[in-house]
């Protein structure tokens, strides 16, 4: 009897002591950095089975959120080297640098000639020089976009949300027996250097639109793992236009998250006379 008691009246030790969960500071991860655990591996699982779809057998490339943002940023950063004026100028087009050996030209009707044979070239022509038309200096050309983005939501969705620079290819234009992929797409399939993206919300509609078009023959196809919902969350800023979708509003636990932002956000584009216009 006195060693029960004795046993029951013993203090537990501070380090088996359990810490009680406050249930106000649930949602607030830890900043302390304390190395691979359990519930670390468990939260990566959770997130992974709730934000994306990975299927068995998937015959396409993904494209993770910070990636694809990488190569937004390095493409509009890119400035061509002949806009700069950085190209090297080929040797055949120098003029040839006068020698001693070589004598001038005398002969006024050969320099006439040679000078007016230089401004048909140019294309400017012989009334133009005596007005002394100035020659418009060749603009550099801009480089074509190496990556073609699709929204594969149908019209009403890309007009109300969706990325900047994404081009409204719904997934309905691939159930056709033919003439399934417009120029533009034509135009990035299996090119060298180009590649072409697919989105959607949350996968449900990119899984099927990719494996479609991986199975009619575009090889250089990838999708946006995780669509509008992940990008949000991870860039919740700077590259989505347009009201978010409910359905990027959910949390993990499948509850609705109001938008931070109390200010009334327009869409992303209306169709005005019949042209798209950007908000």
């Amino acid at each position: 009897m006195s060693l029960a008691s004795g046993h029951k009246g013993k203090a537990t030790s501070v380090m088996n002591k359990k810490i009680h969960e406050n249930p106000r500071y649930r949602s607030i991860p830890s900043r302390l950095n304390t190395g691979s655990s359990i519930s670390k591996y468990n939260k990566k699982m959770e997130d992974i089975k709730n934000n994306y779809k990975f299927k068995q057998g998937e015959i396409f490339k993904r494209m993770k959120c910070s990636t694809f943002v990488q190569l937004v940023l390095q493409v509009e950063n890119y400035v061509p080297e002949e806009a700069i004026g950085l190209s090297p100028i080929p040797d055949d087009t120098l003029p040839p640098t006068p020698t001693s050996d070589q004598p001038p030209l005398t002969d006024r009707s050969e320099s006439r000639f040679s000078y007016y044979r230089c401004l048909v070239i140019t294309g400017v022509g012989e009334l133009d020089s005596r007005n002394s038309v100035a020659v418009p200096s060749p603009v550099p050309e801009v480089p074509e976009n190496p990556y073609l983005l699709l929204d594969v939501r149908d019209q009403d969705a890309y007009d109300e949300c969706h990325i900047i620079g994404a081009v409204n290819f719904p997934s309905a234009m691939l159930s056709r027996a033919q003439n399934y992929f417009t120029k533009e797409v034509l135009n990035y399939i299996n090119k060298d250097g180009k590649i072409i993206i697919v989105y959607d919300e949350d996968e449900r509609l990119a899984h099927v639109c990719a494996t479609t078009m991986i199975e009619r023959g575009v090889d250089n196809l990838f999708m946006l793992s995780g669509g509008l919902k992940v990008l949000n969350m991870k860039f919740p800023k700077g590259i989505i236009r347009g009201p978010l979708p409910k359905v990027c509003l959910v949390d993990n636990e499948g509850k609705y998250r109001k938008p931070k932002t109390k200010d009334v956000i327009p869409r992303a584009c209306d169709h005005v006379n019949g042209k798209q216009v950007y908000r």
